[in-house]
C-alpha cells in the first residue's frame, strides 16, 4: 500500500511541478523576442516571419517536442496582398471622368477582373432587383449591403449577394451601404480573404456618388413594371486585381500520450504567430494611414510564447499524459484564419481522433479583475463546468461561455465539426496598432493564464466520459 501511495504522490508532484515550472519571466522573454522591431511585425512571407518561425521550431526542438510531419513545417500558399493599379481600374458613366478608387468607390477582394460596359439595374430593395434580373439582359445590378459589423471588411452576405447575382446572369455588381448598415459609409478594403474570387466585377460606391450618378444614368428612364429601373445610359468599368503570393508555414509538433489506446486520440493546442507587418491600408491595422512596425506583442506573440512554455511543460510531463497533444503555431491568421484553415483541410490525423482544440489569441493583458475569457466551452459535453472547475485556485476569474466561438483560429476547427475553445484576456486600445508592445504585457498575469491552460490540456488528456461535437448558436 505504501508503494501505491508513493506512486500517487510522485504522480501528482510531477503534474504540479510541471505546471509551476511555467514562469512568466520565461514567457516574457519569448514575447520580447517575437515582438521586437527586428522581426518587423511578422507579416507572412517576410524575413521577420521566417525568423519567428525558426525561433518556434528551435524552442520546440530544445523542449523535446517532436515534429509531426517528420519536419515542423506545414507549408502552404498565401495571397498576402491584392493590388489594384490605377492604370487598370476605372468606373465611369458615359463620358464622365472616372471615379476615384478608394475615395469614391472600392473593389471587393473577391471581385473578378474584367472590362465591362453595360446598363445598370436598380430597385428599391434586393428582392425586387433579383426578380427584375430575370427579365433583363446582362447588366450591372445595384444591391444593398446587409453588413452590420466592420464596414471596411467584406462579409459573407456581400459574397452571397454577389454570387447570387452572378448566377442570375449579372455582368457586374455594385454594392451600396445603406445608412442603417454604415452611417459613415466606409469603403471596403482590398484585403485578401478566404473566399474564392467570382467571375464578375464587384465594386462598392459611396452613397453620395451613387446619388449623383443616378441622375446621369437614369435621365429619361421609366420605371419597370415592378418599380425597378434599367438605365438607358451605359456604365463602363474595368477591374484589374493583381495577387501577391508567398509561402507561409504552420509549425506543428506532437507530444505523444503514454496510454497505448488513448495516445491515438488528440488534444490540439494552438496560437497564431503572424501579425500585420508595417500596417497600412488593407492589412487590418486600425491605424491604416500610419506606416510603422506593428509588433503585435499581445496579438499574438503572447499566445505563441505561452504555447512554447506550455509545450515544454507538457513534454516534461509526457509520461502522465494519456492522449497525445498536437501543438501548432499557425501562420496567416490575420489574413483570414488561413493557416488553421489549411491545417483543418489537411488534418494529419483522423478528424474523429481530435477530441478538442484550445486556441490562445491575445492572452497577455490580464485585467484588474483577472478575467480569462473563453468561448466555445459548450462544444463538447460538460465543457462549461469542466473549464470552470479548472479555474479553482488559479488566481483567475474564468469567464466561460458555451457559445461565443469568436473569430480566431479555433473557428476553423468549429467549421469542421471539431470541439474547440478560444481563450483570451480581452481587447485594449493598442489592438492592431503600432503601440501593441511588450512593455504592456502583464507578466504575472500571463503566468497564471499559461498555468491554467496547461492544467486544462493535461486534464483533457486524461479526461474520462463522453466526447462529441455540440453545435452552438
Amino acid at each position: 500500500m505504501k508503494y501505491f501511495l508513493l506512486f500517487i504522490s510522485l504522480f501528482f508532484y510531477s503534474v504540479i511541478y510541471s505546471q509551476t515550472s511555467i514562469k512568466g519571466k520565461n514567457i516574457f522573454r519569448h514575447i520580447e523576442y517575437l515582438s521586437c522591431d527586428a522581426l518587423q511585425g511578422r507579416w507572412p512571407g517576410t524575413k521577420g516571419d521566417s525568423i519567428a518561425g525558426q525561433y518556434i521550431k528551435t524552442a520546440f526542438s530544445k523542449s523535446g517536442v517532436l515534429p509531426l510531419f517528420g519536419q515542423y513545417d506545414q507549408p502552404f500558399d498565401v495571397i498576402v496582398k491584392l493590388d489594384a493599379p490605377a492604370s487598370g481600374n476605372f468606373i465611369r458613366a458615359g463620358s464622365e471622368e472616372s471615379l476615384l478608387l478608394n475615395k469614391q468607390y472600392s473593389i471587393f477582394p473577391f471581385s473578378g477582373s474584367a472590362i465591362l460596359e453595360a446598363p445598370v439595374l436598380f430597385a428599391g430593395d434586393n428582392a425586387i432587383a433579383f426578380s427584375a434580373q430575370q427579365h433583363s439582359k446582362p447588366c450591372w445590378i445595384v444591391l444593398w449591403r446587409h453588413k452590420t459589423a466592420d464596414p471596411a471588411t467584406d462579409s459573407l452576405s456581400d459574397y452571397a449577394l454577389s454570387v447570387r447575382a452572378m448566377q442570375n446572369g449579372a455582368a457586374g455588381v455594385i454594392l451600396i451601404s445603406p445608412d442603417s448598415v454604415d452611417s459613415k459609409d466606409v469603403l471596403v478594403r482590398l484585403r485578401p480573404r478566404r473566399d474564392k474570387p467570382i467571375a464578375i466585377p464587384v465594386v462598392q460606391l459611396t452613397r453620395k456618388v451613387w446619388q449623383q450618378m443616378q441622375a446621369k444614368l437614369f435621365s429619361g428612364t421609366t420605371a419597370g413594371d415592378k418599380n425597378y429601373y434599367l438605365s438607358a445610359a451605359l456604365l463602363s468599368g474595368s477591374v484589374n486585381i493583381r495577387q501577391q503570393k508567398v509561402i507561409a508555414r504552420n509549425i506543428v509538433g506532437i507530444i505523444k500520450g503514454s496510454d497505448p489506446q488513448l495516445q491515438n486520440e488528440y488534444i490540439v493546442l494552438g496560437a497564431h504567430y503572424d501579425h500585420l507587418g508595417y500596417g497600412g491600408f488593407g492589412t487590418g491595422s486600425l491605424k491604416p494611414d500610419t506606416t510603422a512596425i506593428h509588433n503585435g506583442a499581445d496579438d499574438n506573440a503572447s499566445g505563441t510564447a505561452a504555447l512554447l512554455e506550455i509545450a515544454k511543460a507538457l513534454q516534461r510531463n509526457q509520461k502522465q499524459l494519456k492522449r497525445s497533444v498536437i501543438v501548432v503555431a499557425f501562420a496567416a491568421e490575420e489574413e483570414g484564419l488561413l493557416g488553421s484553415q489549411y491545417f483543418t483541410d489537411h488534418l494529419p490525423v483522423s478528424q474523429s481522433a481530435i477530441k478538442v482544440m484550445l486556441n490562445m489569441d491575445m492572452v497577455g493583458r490580464l485585467n484588474a479583475e483577472h478575467q480569462l475569457y473563453m468561448g466555445g466551452a459548450g462544444t463538447f459535453p460538460g465543457g462549461v463546468d469542466f473549464m470552470k472547475s479548472l479555474g479553482e485556485g488559479s488566481g483567475l476569474n474564468v469567464v466561460v461561455h458555451a457559445g461565443g466561438v469568436g473569430g480566431s483560429d479555433h473557428v476553423s476547427f468549429y467549421r469542421k465539426g471539431i470541439s474547440c475553445i478560444g481563450l483570451h484576456t480581452g481587447g485594449h486600445p493598442q489592438y492592431h496598432t503600432p503601440a501593441d508592445d511588450a512593455e504592456l504585457i502583464h507578466v504575472a498575469g500571463i503566468e497564471k493564464v499559461a498555468r491554467y491552460i496547461y492544467r486544462a490540456v493535461y486534464a483533457l488528456s486524461v479526461r474520462k466520459g463522453e466526447w462529441g461535437f455540440i453545435k452552438q448558436e
